[in-house]
């Protein structure tokens, strides 16, 4: 066998080994190994050994008997491998501060394909020397959604197909469970909580009324044969909280200070109206489906805050 001909099948078989650690996070043994590249194990073994020079502690090794098996672990530490593109950079920093809400399967899951998009875009590996993030979430009180990761599952699933689920919720501060029969719009994430929001219908599928539950409260979820008999209505995004009825509007003074600049920075809402006074002063008018939740903000702000009338409002 000519020299040329010994190094392209080297480089063929370096290059299916990749894509079958890339396959799945499963144990690789390598007299499979063996087989799927129709090699030796010492070809094998030598090919890890290139593998484990560019990956480093994302690849994993161990034995179990006398058998030998490898694995691809994504790790924090494959960052340094990241494309420069600004596009790329986004992508890492929106996994990075959606992973305090992703249940610990899919965070698994999309640095596996994170790790598999850096090696297959990557121009030059060693370009950049810090593996440190850019972007860190800290969180306070977080949910852990990893136990509920089928449940997660079944309302994507359901949201997809407009199928009925009966659900059991234990609602707060109650230890009994009800039944409700449910139809997912889509899921919604707010504070920190995922929510399936949607409606209540009944047996035949008929619209009770709209509803949303969290999440981390569902006990049990099942399919149903029930034919949705209604459209359901989908909610602003981008407004004051949750939908619990139609859609009001108000206006809420913040006295100047610190309050009144924490309100000014942000965005509380798409229809939103602010204007800061010339005593430092902050009025906020925006429009709502969430009247409980808003008066609940509100009052968290103490003496600092307090709900205006129209009439009272400057122009």
């Amino acid at each position: 066998m000519s020299r040329h001909h010994s190094d392209s099948n080297s480089a063929d078989k370096a290059l299916r080994l990749f894509r079958i650690l890339l396959s799945s996070d499963r144990r690789h043994y390598i007299a499979t190994l063996c087989e799927q590249l129709e090699c030796s194990a010492q070809t094998v073994l030598r090919l890890m050994d290139s593998v484990a020079r560019e990956m480093g502690e994302n690849l994993e090794s161990g034995k179990e008997g006398r058998s030998r098996w490898f694995r691809l672990r994504p790790r924090r530490s494959y960052d340094k491998w990241l494309h420069p593109g600004r596009l790329w950079r986004s992508l890492v920093i929106c996994r990075d501060l959606a992973a305090p809400y992703l249940p610990e399967q899919m965070r698994q899951e999309l640095e596996r394909e994170l790790l598999h998009c850096t090696l297959t875009l990557a121009e030059d590996p060693l370009a950049t020397k810090s593996n440190e993030r850019v972007i860190t979430f800290f969180p306070k009180g977080y949910i852990d959604y990893t136990p509920h990761f089928a449940h997660l599952n079944q309302l994507q699933h359901a949201a997809a197909t407009g199928e009925v689920l009966r659900i059991s919720y234990r609602a707060a501060g109650k230890s009994q469970v009800k039944e409700h029969l449910f139809a997912i719009k889509r899921l919604i994430c707010m504070s920190g909580t995922i929510y399936a929001l949607g409606a209540d219908v009944d047996a035949n599928g008929a619209l009770r009324f709209k509803s949303f539950y969290p999440l981390q409260r569902m006990v049990k979820i099942e399919p149903t044969a029930i034919k949705l008999q209604c459209v359901l209505e989908d909610s602003d995004e981008h407004s004051f909280g949750l939908p619990w009825h139609e859609p009001r509007t108000f206006t809420i003074k913040f006295k100047a200070g610190s309050s009144a600049t924490y309100v000014a920075e942000r965005i509380w809402s798409r229809k939103q109206h602010l204007t800061v006074q010339k005593d430092g002063s902050v009025l906020l008018t925006l429009t709502t489906c969430a009247e409980p939740e808003l008066r609940a903000w509100v009052r968290s702000f103490g003496a600092e805050a307090h709900f205006v009338d129209e009439k009272d409002v400057s122009p």
